[in-house]
């Protein structure tokens, strides 16, 4: 049996592709945090803290914005409608995105700045990282019920 490879079956491969990146990336880090909350290491938690900061402002936001590209590409390929389950994963993608964009992106930046004036083991610098991983928390769960959304198609 032959496949047949439309423009339409590539940018579904594409998109699933960057959506396992996305969220499998978001959920390795949110495993990679536990243990460096428990490391005894010094300085391991800010350590992470700048990790997670760089592969979120340079492989999760892109990542983030060719998922979109190409669902909105989907779409237009599809002849589809904004049904439910597209609205739902467009407000999904924007929390997220926000988030990022907003709060975790910056709110790394002022961790480092907080582990360069303060030491790496201050309570200023345990709280931010502490705030950090509650919200990367929530949006792992969006991420995930993203996942379902997408698969069950809920409103069509």
């Amino acid at each position: 049996m032959i496949a047949i490879v439309t423009t339409y079956t590539l940018l579904l491969a594409f998109h699933i592709f960057a959506a396992v990146v996305w969220v499998g990336g978001a959920l390795m880090l949110n495993l990679l945090a536990l243990l460096a909350l428990r490391s005894k290491l010094p300085g391991r938690r800010a350590e992470f803290a700048h990790e997670a900061e760089l592969f979120g402002m340079r492989l999760f936001a892109p990542t983030s914005l060719v998922l979109l590209g190409l669902g909105f590409w989907l779409i237009h390929e599809g002849r589809w409608d904004y049904d439910l389950w597209i609205v739902l994963a467009l407000i999904g993608f924007a929390f997220s995105f926000v988030t990022g964009i907003a709060f975790v992106g910056p709110e790394s930046k002022r961790i480092a700045n907080a582990i360069e004036s303060q030491g790496p083991e201050s309570p200023e610098v345990a709280g931010r990282i502490n705030r950090v991983l509650l919200v990367a928390r929530a949006e792992l769960l969006i991420l995930v019920l993203l996942v379902f959304d997408m698969v069950l198609k809920p409103g069509t």
